[in-house]
């Protein structure tokens, strides 16, 4: 094939990798919102995997609510986008947390919806992650019926 052809070809083939591109970012418009909804297990923080039990979150986008646990206490609130960054101002229990695990992932949690951060749903064949992030803190979250 000649150069230029092979030039040629190269927006095309871009265009086609970015349309089918398994990284969708979510800033809370009505087409990517519904994505976020479910329960979702905490795997990650930080890009270190964390033992069992899980922390899990609750999204309803109709409703804006959040439910679930921080690892330490149930949270419950409401959220919203703000700039395109998840926020959410939530409500929580006081317990103590077991160990420094459970801790930091409280506290990873709790700095990503308070401060606010990007969203980014991984969809590749059948399985997903929600990839959490500020500059602060990382969590990545995989369906709960997955983590069973």
């Amino acid at each position: 094939m000649k150069a230029r052809y092979r030039l040629a070809a190269l927006p095309l083939a871009a265009a086609l990798l970015s349309a089918c591109s398994p990284f969708t970012r979510i800033q809370g418009d009505a087409k990517t919102v519904g994505k976020l909804d479910g329960s979702w297990a905490v795997r990650y923080v930080a890009g270190k995997e964390i033992p069992k039990p899980h922390p899990e979150l609750r999204f309803d986008s109709a409703a804006g609510t959040l439910s679930g646990s921080d690892g330490c206490n149930r949270i419950n609130g409401r959220f919203s986008f703000e700039d395109g960054r998840l926020k959410a101002r939530t409500m929580s229990t006081r317990m103590a947390c077991l160990n420094e695990t459970a801790a930091s992932t409280s506290a990873a949690i709790h700095t990503l919806l308070d401060k606010g951060a990007e969203v980014v749903e991984v969809a590749m064949g059948p399985g997903r992650v929600l990839l959490i992030k500020n500059a602060e803190a990382e969590i990545r979250l995989v369906p709960a019926e997955h983590d069973k």
